[in-house]
Order: structure tokens, then C-alpha cells, then sequence
């Protein structure tokens, strides 16, 4: 009761301060009296429902490190034996949770634009609705439902969610996401007063802050998925995956719209675009990856629980309201010319929106396309290359422009001579190097790798001394998206891959390097297996990679995480294909007091007992075994566990070898079915099928997506420190909205 009544009462009061605030915001536009007290009334309104959406979370993180699972949310992605970070995890593993993180980073926010007197009140009005929106939400769905009997233990982390980056790639998305709506309520707050140029100050740190907690979102969701799903990739353009990278995009058009609309104010409509499509993308996205309609096709999606329509029709409203005002106001909006000339930073700027603009429609059409096809009767989704053959040469253009821009100063009149950068030419020649030496003969991929040195030098010759250039932050950013185009190019399109056989302690030499398998072991802890590999190259001292397997809950193989020798040049890329992988055990039927001799082990079943729990939901069935090898003798007692009608048997491991595991009793004759597998002899196996594949410069993927973050995050730290400037400055002269 305690979660779902601060819901209730924090929605009450997030629509009272949200109509406290929009009353401020009408007595400042008509000059009427009164607006102090309803100000102050909407300050404290709002900080109260910031407490009880605290106590709501703080509640929830309580009952998943208490292990209550009585309740719903935490029965299905919490348990026991869990790993502390991999509770605090739980809290955002699932769709009711990740609204709540969701809520808390808005929160977060919203105070700390409460706080000041330079945060107009129109812009409080829209971000508390937006607040009340989340709490709708959880209020429909919310991680407080009960189960109708609780439970001893919890299903638990799938096993693929058990890593680290699961510990911060979420919250990080959201950090983004929650940011992004400051942008929202400032450009519906100036589109109601009328006032297009002052917002934009307030909203550039947090657009850029909002670029930053994405891109890093993303990027780290990339290296995830290299390093543990094993498929060799760590983009597969995925509906899931591209509902966070189009705000990203369309987020990137915003930042650089606000540096054009410096410029020129006639480019503050493709501020405004940018800013309300920013915010409608990211619910738009959370409305398809929680819909259930991409159930079918992708492997992140939720299932529908009941929430798609209700996001659907907060999608559709925002956009009608964000839409609506934008035409209204339209005729009033600053007119003029976008650029004076092309070789201009303004046309640049210009350029660059309508890239990062294009690059979300394509893939906002593909994300899309499993909803548009189902509504059409015939559910269907675009293929990769319909992502490739568009986004290749819109990157093109994109890193070309990054070449040209740190030439152009920012004073529009200013004339710039081309021709002293003579010497890029040179190095976009000496550039083809690249491309020819990794086989790369496309002419739209040549054209991209070469662009992309091209603006890395530009950027860290010209741009890091230039005025052009933004500063350090942006010329870090520009050549770093340089740097990761020029990873994704040759990963991708110089990809070597194979699938062969390796026999054990055989070296093979595959794909210049020379690897040998040397045997599968099981992991101390009991949580999987490896498998062992000794990759050598020349003049490189032999190094040992390891592929791990993990075990579910039952004790079968789940996730799966690749071998990867990395190297500065290229990495390679180990996938085992696990022929083995369901651990095919020897079954054994035997009668109290019979044994049975499987190669140099006997097994004798000496006697077995039930066990009824005291709530009646459990039993168990405890037997005792003797197994005998070399004279040797040594007494086990497996488990058959009857739990939330799931019924399971503990392994158990005799002479460090031999895992014995019951499959069933019959109780009318005693008699009991067991498996037997002896692991050194799988660990010996004499061969394993895999997938190998050579990477080159993939590195440079991660050292880009690096350079990115850290280049947005110092712009955002410098902006979000000039604005603070600008209003201690207006303070001073006692300015203030209220």
C-alpha cells in the first residue's frame, strides 16, 4: 500500500503544482497580482511530490534487497542468492521499474530547476505534467501488485542481465531521456509567451547534457552486446536499439539548431522542431518497446501489459499539443535568411541539422515499419541493409561537412580562404591507404574513410585553436565521431568470419592467427563453464582467451559470452557453437539398495525420504547415494525440489567429477530416475565447432563513442556553468519571473 499511495498522492500534488505554475505563468504574461502566493504554492507542491515519488522508489528498492516476494515485480526479477549490485539492478529490470528510475532522474531534474528563480514558470507547468504522465503510468502499471501467494524465493536476473554494464546502461538512458524533456517544456513554455530567443540559453547545456547521457547509453549498449551475446556484432539495428539512438539523432539536430539559431534567428523553427520531436521520439519509443508490438521482432522488447494504449495516447496528445502551438505561433517566429553564403558557418551548421534530421527519419521509417504492417494485417520489419544503404552515405556527408566546418570563423561576413588547407588534400589522398589496405573497394566506403581522417585532422589541427571550431569540446566531439565512423567502416566491411572445427591441442591456423583448443572447464562457483582457447600471432606472445558459458536457475546453459583476444589492430573474435550445450546426461533408473557401474564408477542408491514444507507449497525429496571409484567410496545426497510448481533437482558433484542430478521418484516403488555426467570428459571433449572472426580497428569504434561522451559532457558542464553566470548576473539586478 505504501508505493501505490505516494503515487496516488503524488500525482495529486504534481497537477496541483503544475496548475499553480501554468497560473504564474498566465498572471506574468497579463501583469495581474497574485502570482507570488500561487508560485510559492506551486514550489511546494512540486517538492512534495518529489518526496513521495522518493518514498515510492526508496519502497520498492526495500522490498527487492528484503526479498519480498509477495509482490509481482519482485518475484520475477529478484531472488535469493542474487548478487547485491545485481539486486540494485532489479530495480530498473523490468517495465514497472524502469518507469520508476524513469521518474526519479525526472524528479531529480525538476528540482533542480524548482530551485531557481531563472526557471520560467510556464516551463515548471509543462515539465510537472510531463511528471504527472509518468505517474499515470505507474499508477496503471505499477511494481506494488501483490501476488495472490507468496512466494519462498524469486524467479530471479535472467542470466544475460547479470553483467555490470546491466548496473549502469539503464540508468544512463534514462538520465538522457528525463533530460530531454527540460528542452520540451522550455520550447512549449516560449511558444506560449511568445518569447522565442531567451529559452534557448537555458536549453543548450541541458540538450547537450541530454546528447552526452544518450550517446553514452547507446555506445555502452553496443560494447555490451560484443562482449557478451557472442554473435560477433554490437549493432544489429534493432527495433529496441533504435528507439534510443532516434532521439540521439534528433537530439544532435537540436544542439547544432541552437548553435545555428545563434546565428541566424530564422533557424529557432528548427529549434523548436527539434525540441518537441526530441521528447515525442523518446516516448514514441517507449510506447513501441512496451506496446508488445515488437514482440515478434526483437529480443529486447517487453510484452504488453496493458500500458501500450495509455502511452500510445500520451504520444498522440503530445504531439497535437507540441504541433498545434508551434502553428499557431508560426507567423510570429523570427524570418530572415538561414545562411549569407555556403562557405559559411551557418551553412554548415545548417547542413548538419538536416543530417542528424535524416538520419532519424530513415531510421525512425524503420523502427516503425513492424507497427505500420501490422496495422496494414501483415506484420513485417525492414532488413539491415535497408539501414545500411541509407545511413552509409548520409555519414558521408556528415564527416565531410566535420572536414569543412573548423575552416569557417564565426563571423558570417568574414571572408576564408580555402586554399590554405591545401595540405588536407594531401592527406585525403595519402588517406586511400587505409580503404586499399583492408580490401575496401566500394567508392561510397573509400569516400567515408577518407572523409573521416580528413575531419579527425581538421578538428585536432584546425579546430582545437579555431573560434569556428566551438571550442575544445566540440572539436573533441567532431573528431571523435571521425574516429568511431572510421571503426564502424572497417569492422563492418572489413570483417573476416568462419565457422570450423577445432580438435583438441591441435593448433589451426585461421585468419592469420593460429589457435588451438585446449579444453572446457567448469567455473569455481558452480555459475557456468569456459572453454579454453591459446591464440598466437607472430612476433605476439601466444595469450589465453576464455569463452563462458553461464547456467540459469536449473542448471542449463543461458548466456553466453564470446573469446575475445583483443589486439590494438583488430580483435578476434571466438563464438563457440555449442553442440554440448544441453549437457546430455547419462540416465540411470535404479530400485532402493541397486547400483549400476557406468565406466569406472558405481553408483548405489541406499534411500530416499519426502519432505512437505510447512505451508504445503514445497516438498522435497532428499536421497542418499554411494559412488565408488578406484576403491574409493563417497556418500552424496541429491535433491528433487518441488517449488512454485516448478519442479527441480540440485546437482550434486561426487569425487570433483561426477554430477548427479534426480530427474524423478515414484513413490508407489521407490524406484528413481538419475542423470549422470561426468564433466572431465566433457571438458576433454576432442573437439569444439566455432565461429571465428577477425575485426580490424574495432577499437577505434569505443575510442570514438569515448571522445563523443567526453566531448558532449565538457560542453554541457561549460554551458550549464555560463548559464549559471548569465542568471547570478540577472539576480544581481534583481531580476527574477516571479
Amino acid at each position: 500500500m505504501v508505493g501505490y499511495v505516494s503515487i496516488v498522492f503524488a500525482l495529486l500534488v504534481t497537477c496541483i503544482a503544475a496548475f499553480s505554475y501554468f497560473n504564474v505563468h498566465l498572471s506574468t504574461v497579463t501583469r495581474r497580482s497574485g502570482k507570488g502566493r500561487a508560485a510559492n504554492v506551486g514550489l511546494q507542491c512540486y517538492r512534495l511530490s518529489a518526496i513521495l515519488a522518493g518514498i515510492a522508489a526508496g519502497y520498492l528498492l526495500y522490498l527487492i534487497l528484503d526479498n519480498r516476494f509477495d509482490y509481482a515485480y519482485v518475484f520475477s526479477y529478484s531472488s535469493r542468492e542474487l548478487a547485491f549490485m545485481y539486486k540494485l539492478s532489479a530495480f530498473w529490470a523490468g517495465q514497472q521499474g524502469s518507469f520508476m528510475l524513469w521518474l526519479v532522474f525526472h524528479v531529480i531534474f525538476g528540482l533542480l530547476l524548482s530551485r531557481k528563480n531563472g526557471t520560467p514558470p510556464g516551463v515548471m507547468a509543462v515539465y510537472s505534467v510531463l511528471q504527472a504522465i509518468l505517474l499515470i503510468v505507474l499508477l496503471a502499471k505499477g511494481p506494488f501488485m501483490l501476488l495472490a501467494q507468496p512466494q519462498l524465493d524469486g524467479v530471479g536476473l535472467n542470466p544475460l542481465l547479470q553483467d555490470f554494464w546491466m548496473i549502469i546502461h539503464p540508468p544512463i538512458i534514462f538520465l538522457g531521456y528525463a533530460g530531454l524533456a527540460v528542452p520540451f517544456a522550455y520550447a512549449l513554455e516560449g511558444l506560449f509567451s511568445n518569447n522565442h530567443k531567451t529559452w534557448m540559453t537555458a536549453v543548450l547545456p541541458w540538450a547537450l547534457f541530454s546528447w552526452c547521457a544518450l550517446g553514452a547509453g547507446v555506445f555502452i549498449g553496443g560494447f555490451w552486446a560484443y562482449k557478451v551475446l557472442g554473435w560477433g556484432g554490437y549493432w544489429a539495428w534493432d527495433p529496441v536499439e533504435n528507439s534510443s539512438l532516434v532521439p540521439w539523432l534528433v537530439d544532435g539536430a537540436l544542439v547544432h539548431s541552437l548553435f545555428w539559431a545563434r546565428l541566424k534567428s530564422a533557424a529557432i523553427r528548427s529549434a523548436y522542431f527539434a525540441s518537441i520531436f526530441s521528447f515525442v521520439t523518446v516516448l514514441y519509443g517507449t510506447f513501441l518497446t512496451r506496446s508488445g508490438v515488437l514482440s515478434d521482432f526483437s529480443t529486447h522488447s517487453f510484452a504488453d501489459e496493458g500500458v501500450g494504449g495509455l502511452l500510445a495516447g500520451f504520444v498522440l496528445l503530445t504531439i497535437f499539443f507540441g504541433l498545434t502551438l508551434l502553428i499557431i505561433r508560426w507567423p510570429d517566429l523570427p524570418e530572415g535568411e538561414l545562411y549569407t553564403k555556403v562557405n559559411s558557418r551557418e551553412f554548415t551548421l545548417g547542413c548538419s541539422v538536416l543530417i542528424f534530421s535524416l538520419m532519424a527519419v530513415m531510421v525512425f521509417i524503420g523502427m516503425s515499419t513492424p507497427l505500420v504492417t501490422m496495422l496494414l494485417g501483415n506484420p513485417s520489419n525492414v532488413s539491415e541493409s535497408f539501414y545500411n544503404n541509407t545511413s552509409l552515405p548520409l555519414a558521408a556527408a556528415l564527416v565531410m561537412l566535420l572536414t569543412i566546418s573548423p575552416m569557417f570563423n564565426k563571423k558570417p561576413n568574414e571572408a576564408i580562404s580555402l586554399k590554405k588547407y591545401w595540405w588536407l588534400g594531401i592527406i585525403g589522398l595519402l588517406s586511400l591507404v587505409l580503404p586499399l589496405k583492408l580490401g575496401l573497394y566500394q567508392p561510397m566506403i573509400v569516400i567515408t574513410t577518407i572523409f573521416s581522417i580528413t575531419a579527425l585532422i581538421a578538428n585536432g589541427v584546425i579546430g582545437r585553436g579555431n573560434e569556428s571550431a566551438a571550442s575544445w569540446p566540440a572539436a573533441i566531439t567532431h573528431a571523435g565521431l571521425a574516429v568511431m565512423v572510421i571503426g564502424i567502416v572497417a569492422s563492418s566491411a572489413a570483417n573476416e568470419s568462419t565457422v570450423t572445427t577445432l580438435n583438441l591441442q591441435q593448433p589451426k591456423q585461421i585468419l592469420g592467427s593460429e589457435i588451438t583448443y585446449i579444453g572446457k572447464e567448469e567455473a569455481n562457483d558452480g555459475s557456468g563453464f569456459y572453454q579454453n582457447f591459446i591464440v598466437g600471432h607472430q612476433k605476439i606472445e601466444p595469450s589465453l582467451v576464455q569463452a563462458f558459458t553461464k547456467y540459469n536457475k536449473e542448471g542449463q546453459p543461458s548466456a553466453r559470452e564470446p573469446a575475445i583476444d583483443r589486439r590494438w589492430l583488430a580483435d578476434l573474435y571466438v563464438a563457440p557453437v555449442m553442440k554440448h550445450e544441453d549437457h546430455t546426461a547419462t540416465e540411470i533408473r535404479l530400485a532402493t539398495g541397486e547400483e549400476s557401474q557406468q565406466n569406472d564408477v558405481i553408483i548405489k542408491f541406499i534411500s530416499w525420504k519426502m519432505i512437505t514444507g510447512t505451508t504445503g507449497q514445497e516438498m522435497k525429496v532428499q536421497t542418499v547415494f554411494e559412488v565408488v571409484k578406484e576403491g574409493r567410496t563417497e556418500a552424496i545426497q541429491p535433491e528433487l525440489v518441488y517449488k512454485n510448481g516448478v519442479v527441480t533437482g540440485a546437482p550434486v558433484v561426487a569425487f570433483g567429477q561426477y554430477e548427479i542430478v534426480i530427474n524423478g521418484v515414484n513413490p508407489r516403488d521407490g524406484n528413481i530416475s538419475i542423470g549422470l555426467l561426468d564433466n572431465v570428459s566433457i571438458s576433454k571433449s576432442d573437439s569444439v565447432e566455432v565461429e571465428i572472426s577477425n575485426k580490424p580497428l574495432i577499437n577505434l569504434v569505443w575510442l570514438g563513442a569515448i571522445l563523443i561522451t567526453f566531448g558532449c559532457g565538457w560542453g554541457a558542464i561549460n554551458r550549464f556553468w555560463f548559464f549559471k553566470r548569465k542568471m547570478d548576473d540577472k539576480e544581481k539586478g534583481s531580476m527574477s519571473y516571479f
